[in-house]
């Protein structure tokens, strides 16, 4: 058994994380500028074009960091998500960071590479979604929140109430991370003496500004945001479809690390029963975050609860992954070889990590999907991240060509307006589309924007431009629509 443990010693780990952390960077580079911005992507370029301090379906956050990034080089797609990949690149090095005082510099060297081989993690900053400053922040307030909590320096705590607050105006998720806090210091009896802290109270007052964005629209707006969040987008009638969360879950992390994770609570528990902090601390966030989804999923929308969303839950058990790694060698030891079992605990990472490369294909072969069609057939691929260059190319020989001003134009999809927006090719569009935008939580913000339906009324022009997508309107419809225009 401790043959196992020594081998384990030698695995040049610390070669494994630069390596990896420089391989994915690089790899999100390139994708990013290949590949076009998807749907929600656009969108919240197409907000950051719009400032404000929130939006229909999320606060500022992710449309402040495009904008930022867009700042660099406007409608460029490396440019847009160029803070997204700094973020999503800097995850482990964050991971390093709380680890390190919890447990030892060479368990958090390894917990940070670990996170390398968690596919969804080690996936995160190619693209310019809510999930990447929400983690981002997320790790950050963890961290400061231990560190407040060990040493009672008003500075940790302030950095704990600031990072909340940043995480509040990125995502109603976010939401997750304060509700663990609070469960943490409402049920460690160690920690409960906390509440008398002023320091504590003054990191929720800080924290506690990251409401203003939120509260700020939905007072606004007749809870419109809250309301899709809430109510709108799930069905909140039992679906036997949601029972496979656990599986689904399974597969995107990889068989192998989920039954570690699930080992990995069961060790961290007993730390917590007989006083440990730390693991009570982070068991906490872990479970609050996993456990919710998990709970909810037949119920809401399946479609996120069941993939990304309990990624949040998966990080906090990464800093004693090292431990649980150590001590399945040692039961498996028990039944093999100590080289068997070192192989087979061993496995675990690299399936994981071949999970996180595999990741990246998938959605970078969209940019190469005229190279691999003749390989794998046609429609194999998705296109949600391909082809609005060439659509964007086409919209505008066409304007040139049949047009001899500016023509209004309309679109049947948001997010069609949006990419037509962001090729640059008109910032006076409108879209007609009251079925994905009401979907997609959506609708109020265009109504806003006035780029709706009753925002065309108020325009008067000699020409249109009318950019409908085959699989929205069938021939009758369309000559409907035509005429309603």
């Amino acid at each position: 058994m401790q043959d196992s443990v020594q081998q384990g010693a030698r695995l040049p780990v610390l070669k494994f994380l630069v390596g990896g952390i420089t391989l994915l960077l690089l790899s999100k580079i390139f994708l990013a500028t290949a590949l076009d911005l998807y749907s929600d992507e656009v969108f919240y370029w197409q907000a950051s074009a719009n400032p404000a301090i929130a939006y229909s379906d999320l606060p500022f956050m992710t449309a402040l960091l495009i904008g930022l990034g867009s700042a660099l080089d406007s409608y460029n797609t490396l440019a847009s998500r160029s803070l997204f990949i700094l973020m999503g690149s800097s995850l482990p090095l964050l991971v390093y960071w709380i680890a390190k005082p919890i447990t030892n510099p060479k368990h958090a060297i390894e917990s940070a590479a670990l996170s390398l081989c968690l596919p969804l993690a080690g996936f995160l900053g190619l693209l310019a979604v809510p999930d990447v400053p929400l983690i981002f922040f997320g790790l950050l307030a963890i961290g400061f929140f231990e560190r407040a909590l060990r040493t009672d320096q008003l500075l940790y705590w302030a950095f704990t109430g600031s990072f909340v607050a940043l995480g509040l105006c990125t995502h109603y998720r976010f939401f997750l991370y304060p509700a663990a806090a609070i469960l943490f210091l409402t049920c460690f009896r160690q920690e409960q003496s906390q509440w008398k802290n002023p320091h504590l109270w003054l990191s929720i007052l800080i924290a506690s500004l990251g409401l203003i964005p939120i509260l700020w629209f939905n007072l606004s707006n007749q809870l419109s945001s809250a309301s899709f969040y809430f109510v709108d987008r799930h069905p909140w009638e039992f679906q036997a479809s949601g029972l496979l969360h656990l599986f689904k879950q399974a597969g995107l992390v990889t068989p192998p690390l989920y039954m570690l994770f699930a080992y990995t609570i069961v060790l961290m528990y007993q730390k917590a029963i007989v006083g440990d902090r730390s693991a009570a601390l982070l068991l906490s966030f872990s479970l609050v975050n996993v456990l919710v989804y998990l709970l909810l999923a037949p119920w809401t929308d399946a479609t996120s609860t069941s993939i990304h969303w309990p990624l949040s839950g998966y990080f906090p058990l990464l800093i004693y992954v090292p431990f649980a790694l150590r001590n399945a060698a040692n039961l498996l030891g028990a039944y093999f070889t100590a080289q068997t079992a070192h192989r087979l605990v061993i496995a675990i990472p690299i399936i994981g990590f071949l999970g996180t490369l595999t990741a990246l294909f998938g959605v970078g072969s969209q940019a190469f999907q005229l190279q691999l069609q003749p390989l794998i057939g046609a429609g194999v691929l998705s296109n949600k991240m391909a082809g609005w260059t060439q659509f964007s190319s086409h919209v505008d020989e066409l304007l040139k060509r049949e047009f001899a001003e500016s023509p209004l134009l309309l679109t049947d999809n948001y997010y069609t307006l949006a990419q037509i927006e962001f090729a640059g090719l008109t910032r006076q569009g409108f879209t007609l589309d009251e079925e994905k935008a009401v979907r997609d939580g959506r609708i109020t913000q265009y109504q806003l924007w006035q780029k709706d339906r009753v925002g065309l009324e108020q325009v008067a022009a000699s020409e249109y431009l009318f950019i409908a997508e085959d699989s929205t309107l069938d021939t009758a419809a369309k000559h409907d629509l035509l005429s309603e225009l």
